[in-house]
């Protein structure tokens, strides 16, 4: 009986795992949307997260990496999101949660192409609206 108890919790543990190991959005600033257009650099459609990489240029001609954290692959393919979608490249406009420290990136909230096509997280669009768009 006791080794079969101890079997179990280790089971339950290993199990339980994953989940601990998940971080939270707080280093996002959840007050917040903003802005920004750039090129794609990368678009990594893998869990546990996407990532968006952003080649930003800051006016005076200095180009910077950006990086906005996205959701689950999942998620993001329910919405519409595709690797084929965003290619390196591509021009577009990021709606993202700032990273509370200031560095370059954030919680990415929604992708605008240059056609015009918006996709969201699944969160919604970040824009007060609560729209969610889905494949179109």
């Amino acid at each position: 009986m006791r080794k079969t108890a101890f079997g179990l919790a280790a089971i339950a543990m290993l199990m339980a795992g994953p989940a601990f190991a998940h971080h939270s959005f707080a280093m996002f600033d959840q007050s917040q949307v903003l802005y920004l257009s750039g090129t794609v650099k990368e678009f990594e459609l893998v869990n546990p997260h996407a990532w968006l990489q952003l080649v930003v240029s800051d006016g005076k001609g200095e180009a910077a990496t950006w990086a906005f954290e996205g959701g689950s692959v999942a998620q993001l393919l329910r919405l519409g999101w595709t690797k084929e979608n965003l290619k390196a490249g591509d021009q577009v406009e990021v709606g993202y949660r700032p990273m509370k420290d200031g560095s370059r990136g954030g919680q990415l909230m929604s992708v605008k192409q240059s056609n015009g096509q918006r996709v969201c997280s699944n969160r919604g669009c970040g824009d007060g609206t609560g729209e969610i768009i889905g494949p179109q």
